[in-house]
């Protein structure tokens, strides 16, 4: 197997779906990591050097990049859909649109292969972050799951991209708008990060990857207007909706939704010079509940 060539392959899809190459992630920057415990086998010996150890509670932790698929189709699910369920995101679809907001997560099954090794992961559960700056709207994926040892696989299976509808890149040629607090505001930098707090739960006879929690935030960074215009200082403490929106046509369009706690801002010196504002809070959610952050793909 080959280093150079990165022959790694993805595909996952929701707990006890059968995985053929149509659920192949398109997929980059992966990072496939076997964890485990150990604890040393102290015997008392008359001479110095290593102990060994015994090893135990293995689990794995899967890391990469896609960019932040479009739906195709209006009223069709995204590719990411199963990656976002698995993430503790919950899907509402109509006619027109596919919503998610937080709430309970849907495992996922999930196959990687690595060269000729292919280890099936199970249980799989994760976090996930947006990141718009330019070109491509990217989403980093964290996931861990339950271990199992490779089989050898002679050949990949063969792979379908179609459902995968890359987005446009970022730009006003894209439609790529925003408004925090209501009104338009020319945005450098968005960073959501859902904060899932996944773990691998041992006891004696029990294994399981849960999310105990989450705390959601986001990084924004917008150009300094008159104080008259928009005021951060003012407006520090405060929760503020913001809307990001992204695309053209039916199918091809993509709407991020947050409730924000506006933080004390930071200034910021911009790729222009110009002077900005950094804007680093939370998400938080109404007395509902689970309501800090939507994505809608229309």
């Amino acid at each position: 197997m080959s280093w150079r060539f990165k022959d790694r392959l993805i595909m996952a899809d929701s707990l006890g779906t059968t995985l053929t190459g149509n659920h192949a992630i398109y997929a980059s920057e992966v990072e496939f990591n076997i964890e485990a415990e150990t604890e040393k086998d102290d015997i008392e010996r008359a001479y110095s050097g290593a102990s060994m150890e015994i090893i135990y509670g293995e689990h794995v932790t899967l890391n990469f990049k896609t960019p932040l698929a479009m739906s195709g189709s209006a009223g069709s699910a995204p590719a990411i859909a199963p990656l976002l369920l698995a993430c503790g995101m919950v899907q509402v679809s109509s006619a027109n649109a596919v919503t998610f907001t937080k709430g309970a997560a849907t495992k996922a099954t999930c196959l990687m292969r690595f060269g000729q090794n292919t280890h099936q992961i199970s249980e799989m559960l994760g976090t996930f972050s947006i990141n718009l700056e330019k070109g491509q709207p990217v989403i980093n994926w964290q996931f861990k799951g339950l271990f199992s040892a490779p089989i050898q696989s002679s050949a990949p299976p063969a792979t379908d991209w179609s459902r995968w509808k890359k987005p446009s890149t970022l730009g006003v040629t894209n439609s790529s708008a925003f408004k925090l607090n209501g009104l338009a505001r020319t945005l450098h930098k968005l960073t959501i990060d859902v904060g899932n707090n996944v773990v691998f739960d041992r006891a004696i006879n029990h294994e399981e990857i849960l999310i105990t929690g989450h705390e959601s935030t986001a990084n924004i960074t917008v150009t300094s207007d008159s104080l008259s215009i928009f005021n951060p200082f003012e407006l520090a403490g405060s929760i503020q909706p913001f809307e990001f929106n992204h695309g053209q046509g039916a199918g091809n369009k993509v709407t991020l939704l947050g409730r924000f706690q506006m933080p004390t801002p930071k200034y910021a010196s911009l790729e222009s010079e110009l002077t900005g504002y950094e804007l680093d809070g939370k998400l938080v959610p109404s007395d509902s509940g689970y309501d800090e952050l939507t994505l809608v793909f229309e």
